[in-house]
């Protein structure tokens, strides 16, 4: 196979590039959901809707707003593509959580009708779910919300927070629906809080140096990107945003179908707050990975991770009602930072060790193998070559601890 030169693989971070690059979200498939969810959003803000008055705004949360997807990694799995439903004029005074959903479930169902859609929306604990059924499956989860700027207030004094230090994200909090809260039918109440798009002002300022770079080269070019606060997550990939594409594929292949696995918001709230610049994927995996193990072992008998944009609240909260999650977690990360590291540290880009291909799949491996000029039994003897390299390094006593299992 004939590779152009500007796509040969010649070092560790191409070699890295390549792999996050085949595991990604295709682009039309990017487009396709994103052209999804606006559609709905139109819909839902069309003259005779019933909630046109109650102005919505539909917005990404999770991976999709973040610029983290990557593709299943069984062939029947499907996309989960998070989505806020926010009613900026909505009032707790006026509506209960349960007339929220209701409200919101009319249209959604309306629109599933209209677009001939094979599944009817079903009605889950805080969201609405459509399934979308072709070439490109997806989950869409839309969250029925109202501004949440005084419940939010209320829950971080309530928690003995100093709301001063968080005063900026408070304008950005929404109410939720969840049919668990005590006060789910009722008007008047305080609704559970949430803060998607602090978080993701919060996980932007932490790569701020890196997309400030990336806007003054999309300014040059032609399209005016006014500030960072602005700027399109899903359209520009930083090297943090990759690692955790990376952190995310090796997660899902080592818990696949284990509900227990650790959650892409702890992945990537440990990743963000461990980021300190780093140029390129291969530093920010050497930084982040020894950061994040060190945050997990620090942790206390009850584990706590909070929220960047909302401290009120725990993102490790199951983890002491599932001692499973925990576990998982703790023997993921030490997997992770072994894998990784591993293979960073050897000396040659086209020495990949057997558990880092296995952590990437073969298959992953086997489709980037051509940019290196590697034939399939190539491959193979590369995964040779670099458990050589580790068991030399490995008895040379110069291994740090967590690169090789059983020590």
């Amino acid at each position: 196979m004939n590779v152009p030169k500007d796509r040969q693989i010649t070092s560790k971070e191409g070699a890295l590039w390549a792999i996050v690059r085949e595991i990604s979200i295709p682009q039309t498939y990017d487009d396709k959901a994103r052209g999804r969810y606006r559609s709905i959003g139109e819909w839902l803000d069309r003259p005779d809707s019933k909630v046109h008055d109650l102005k919505p705004k539909i917005s990404a949360q999770g991976s999709f707003a973040l610029g983290t997807v990557i593709r299943p990694v069984g062939d029947g799995d499907a996309y989960d593509v998070d989505v806020v439903c926010e009613l900026e004029k909505g009032d707790h005074k006026h509506m209960s959580q349960a007339e929220l959903k209701s409200l919101v479930g009319i249209e959604i169902k309306a629109y599933a009708t209209r677009h001939q859609m094979k599944q009817v929306p079903q009605d889950g604990r805080r969201c609405w779910t459509m399934e979308y059924a072709d070439e490109a499956e997806f989950h869409m989860d839309i969250l029925p919300s109202i501004p949440g700027k005084n419940s939010y207030v209320a829950a971080m004094v309530a928690a003995g927070y100093d709301i001063n230090g968080v005063r900026s994200y408070t304008g950005t909090a929404i109410s939720i629906t969840d049919k668990k809260h005590c006060g789910y039918n009722d008007r008047g109440v305080t609704w559970l809080v949430s803060n998607p798009k602090g978080y993701l002002r919060w996980f932007r300022g932490r790569q701020y140096q890196m997309l400030e770079q990336r806007r003054a080269q999309m300014n040059a070019a032609g399209r005016v990107i006014a500030s960072v606060e602005d700027f399109p997550n899903h359209e520009v990939q930083t090297p943090l945003q990759n690692a955790i594409k990376l952190l995310k594929r090796h997660r899902d292949v080592m818990f696949d179908g284990d509900e227990h696995k650790p959650i892409s918001i702890i992945i990537s709230t440990l990743a963000a707050a461990s980021y300190n610049g780093e140029a390129t994927i291969s530093e920010t995996l050497r930084n982040i990975l020894p950061k994040m193990q060190r945050a997990i072992e620090d942790l206390g008998p009850v584990a706590v991770i909070p929220n960047p944009s909302y401290p009120a609240e725990n993102f490790a909260d199951k983890w002491q009602e599932k001692p499973a999650k925990r576990k998982n977690f703790e023997r993921w990360i030490a997997r992770a930072r072994q894998d990784f590291l591993a293979y960073l540290a050897g000396s040659r880009f086209d020495s990949i060790p057997p558990a880092f291909r296995d952590s990437m799949t073969a298959e992953t491996i086997r489709k980037v193998a051509p940019l290196m000029s590697l034939t399939t039994a190539a491959v193979a003897a590369s995964a040779a070559v670099a458990a050589e390299e580790a068991a030399a390094v490995k008895a040379s006593g110069t291994t740090t601890k967590p690169w090789f299992a059983g020590e």
